[in-house]
Formats: structure tokens, C-alpha cells, sequence
């Protein structure tokens, strides 16, 4: 054995111990679930991989008694998600292993908040979380609603709300930490903002991959994460080159396109000019609020050399509602164009165009100035470059 595969392999075996993998995992195995339910007397209870949520078809059922009481003696192939789902569509969470006992009291009127769960400690953990997570998300929505209906209360709802987000993101964060080798840990993942912590929802990922990485539902949240990063460093990868491509003193590509009559015009007809490029569409919102903005810089800077180059981004069909909005938004410019193609016409391409409203402000030479000003912003930079 070489230097390398001693090293790995401790590697190896020092993970394990870590994570809690002593022991070789079973592939599949029987289990056996009983207990009672109050509420669910004489109906049929069922057992159902979780697997990420997707409610899959049953893999066992059982009926109750006249008690409430049953018993459920069935195998499952690996271990991983389950939910045991009574007739009125009640949940219980599960995280069952082959060869697993487990016993369970609950109410059918909310099995998560009125269930004991025995000989399943993963369980338990999940279902506490959940309850947390639910009665802080609770919570959040109602305080919304009172937004909603009354925006004057802001300042109040943030006073309150404040300190209990505080408490319940420290519980969040006490119980990653503390149940680092638990797959209960899964229960927090919707607790995890993706847009601002992602770093965090990859850590807990890896951890259960760690610990229950033969789950299929850990498999393909580690398939998910996988696709996320690479679409994340292609959006990188575009914004880099986006920002090098408008980078200022960039000389910007020219745009030949058809005005409404179908006659060709150019960008670079426009040299000697400070230009507005103006990226929009008729079926754009924010776009036709930004338009009298630019109609109120046309007006006061185009004496001194300031001109728009609009280009829609409206589809095929969409001619006569193009032309009616720059009517009726009083766009007075006459440099309009458009191939009516949407995201796809060359120009779009060419700009590197992923949403609109999107503006590049050039100089008498055709290099970029600067991006994206809007309103006061535009405005603003005009009186610089022209003095007023």
C-alpha cells in the first residue's frame, strides 16, 4: 500500500468516527412501526418515501382498530425519508433504518405537533424543528398580513418581529451545530435562505452527506447542489464578462436594426452625440415607468448633443403595440428599432441582455459611459457631462 492510499484511508476512517459511521449500513432491511392514533380509528394508515418531498406511492399500509391502535411490519431497501400519512392527510416525518422499531402516539388532528415517537431519536430531532420552524413561519405570515392591511404599522411589526427572528436563527444555528451527524439536519434546510446563505445550505448538505449520503433524497439534493454551483459560476462567468464588456471607455458594438417603417438605421449614425442606448419593451412595466424619465433628459439635454437609441425588445406580433406605446409615452426621438425577435434579436445578443429596463449611456465616440442609469441617476450625469 502506497503512502497516498494510507493517508486516504485514514482519511477515511477519521470521517467515519466523526459523522458516526462505525458501522457498515445495511442495504435494506424489515422494520416494524406500531402505536396508536386517536382519531384515526378503524381508517387506513400508510407509509410513504418522503424523497425530497414527492409523495411516492405507498410502500406499506396498515389499519387501526377500533382504538386506534396498529401495527405495520414491512422492508424497506435503504435507509432514508418517510412519512407516515393517515386518511385526513395528516404527516408524521420519519428517518427510518432496516431493521428499525419504532412506536408511535400521536392525534390525528395534528400528527406533528401530537405525536411521541419511540426508538427513532432522528425522529424526534426532525419533527422538533419542524415544529419551531412552523410556529416561527406562522408567525411571519400573519405579521404580513397585518402589513398588508395597514403599512402605517411597519415600524411596530419590525419591533416585535425583530428579536423573535433573532431567537429563532440562533435555535436555527444551535441546532446545526449540535446535530452535526443527525440527518434530522434536513429539517433546517428550508430554514436557509439560498440567495443569502448559500455557503450555510452547502455546509448542511455536505453534513448529511456525511451522515446519510445512501439516502436517495441526500443523493439527489447533492445533484442539486452540483447543478446550482455550475449555474452559479456560469451567471459569474457572464456577469465578469458582462461588466468587461461595459467596462467604461469600452467601445460599444454598432446596432443595425429597422425603425417602425422598416427602414435600416444605425447606432453609429449617431456618433458625435452623447447616446442613451435604451433597451425596453411595450410589455415591459418598469420599463414604461422609467420612459418619463428619459423623455424629461431628451428634452432638456438634446440642444447640447444628448440623443436616445431605443430598442425594443418586443415580439413578433407585438409591432403595433410597440409603436403604440412610444405614442403613447410621448418617446419623441426618432430612433426607434426593433426586429420584433424579443431576447433573441442580435442586438440583445450582442449586449449580453438578460432583463429589462437596461441602459448604456456612450460618449461622441461610441464608448461606454456608464450603465444602467435611471431617472435622478441619468440626469445627474447629463448636468456633469454638459455643464447644466
Amino acid at each position: 500500500m502506497t503512502f497516498k492510499n494510507i493517508i486516504t484511508l485514514l482519511f477515511i476512517v477519521s470521517t467515519s468516527l466523526i459523522y458516526g459511521q462505525t458501522d457498515l449500513v445495511p442495504a435494506g432491511g424489515p422494520i416494524h412501526i406500531e402505536g396508536l392514533i386517536v382519531g384515526a380509528e378503524n381508517q387506513q394508515i400508510t407509509l410513504v418515501n418522503k424523497n425530497l418531498g414527492g409523495l411516492k406511492s405507498p410502500i406499506a399500509f396498515a389499519t387501526a382498530d377500533a382504538e386506534g391502535k396498529f401495527v405495520m411490519d414491512t422492508t424497506i431497501a435503504v435507509r432514508d425519508y418517510y412519512f407516515l400519512r393517515t386518511e385526513n392527510g395528516q404527516l408524521l416525518n420519519l428517518v427510518l433504518y432496516p431493521k428499525d422499531q419504532v412506536t408511535i402516539y400521536g392525534d390525528a388532528k395534528d400528527l406533528l405537533r401530537m405525536t411521541n415517537v419511540i426508538g427513532s431519536e432522528h425522529s424526534v430531532l426532525l419533527n422538533q424543528f419542524l415544529i419551531e420552524h412552523q410556529n416561527f413561519k406562522m408567525l411571519e405570515d400573519s405579521l404580513k398580513k397585518v402589513l398588508k392591511a395597514d403599512q402605517t404599522k411597519q415600524a411596530a411589526v419590525n419591533a416585535y418581529f425583530s428579536p423573535v427572528a433573532q431567537q429563532f436563527y440562533s435555535y436555527r444555528n444551535t441546532f446545526i451545530n449540535a446535530n452535526q451527524g443527525s440527518p434530522a439536519l434536513i429539517a433546517t434546510l428550508n430554514a436557509l435562505d439560498q440567495n443569502r446563505e448559500w455557503k450555510e445550505y452547502k455546509k448542511v448538505v455536505g453534513m448529511l452527506n456525511y451522515s446519510f449520503a445512501e439516502a436517495p433524497t441526500i443523493q439527489n439534493l447533492s445533484k442539486y447542489i452540483m447543478q446550482k454551483e455550475a449555474q452559479l459560476k456560469q451567471q459569474a462567468a457572464a456577469t465578469a464578462a458582462k461588466n468587461e464588456l461595459f467596462k467604461p471607455g469600452t467601445l460599444v458594438q454598432d446596432i443595425v436594426m429597422p425603425n417602425p417603417n422598416g427602414e435600416i438605421i444605425k447606432l453609429s449614425d449617431l456618433k458625435g452625440n452623447v447616446v442613451l442606448i435604451d433597451f425596453w419593451a411595450s410589455w415591459c412595466g418598469p420599463c414604461r415607468r422609467e420612459n418619463p424619465h428619459v423623455v424629461k433628459a431628451y428634452s432638456k439635454y438634446n440642444a447640447d448633443g444628448f440623443e436616445v437609441f431605443s430598442v425594443s425588445l418586443d415580439r413578433k406580433g407585438a409591432k403595433a403595440k410597440w409603436i403604440a406605446a412610444i405614442a403613447k409615452d410621448g418617446l419623441i426621438w426618432p430612433s426607434h428599432v426593433s426586429s420584433l425577435e424579443g431576447f433573441a434579436t442580435k442586438a440583445a445578443q450582442d449586449y449580453a441582455i438578460s432583463s429589462i429596463p437596461f441602459t448604456v449611456l456612450i460618449d461622441q465616440e461610441g464608448k461606454v459611459i456608464k450603465t444602467n442609469l435611471r431617472g435622478p441617476q441619468l440626469e445627474a450625469e447629463l448636468s456633469r457631462i454638459f455643464g447644466h
